[in-house]
């Protein structure tokens, strides 16, 4: 069963993956990794809110990195555009 300290830990592994893809395919990084950012910054062992919302706000963001990281040449421009 999903629960909150699940899902953090997998967004927190995604997002440090999605952000050393981001560094070595020299992309640069959009609202999504910020958001994400700021989501792993409420841990849901320190704050209280519905573990529904947790679970889902952290599968979400799991998808749009991965999502990003399999379209990041569309998504994301390049560090030197020529």
């Amino acid at each position: 069963m999903l629960n909150p300290a699940y899902t953090y830990v997998a967004l927190l592994i995604v997002q440090a993956f999605h952000l050393l893809h981001h560094r070595l395919a020299k992309r640069h990084i959009s609202f999504a990794e910020v958001l994400s950012a700021a989501v792993l910054c409420f841990p849901p062992f320190l704050v209280q809110l519905p573990s529904a919302l947790f679970v889902t706000t952290h599968l979400l963001l799991i998808a749009v990195q991965i999502v990003g990281s399999v379209w990041i040449r569309k998504l994301s421009p390049d560090w030197n555009p020529a």
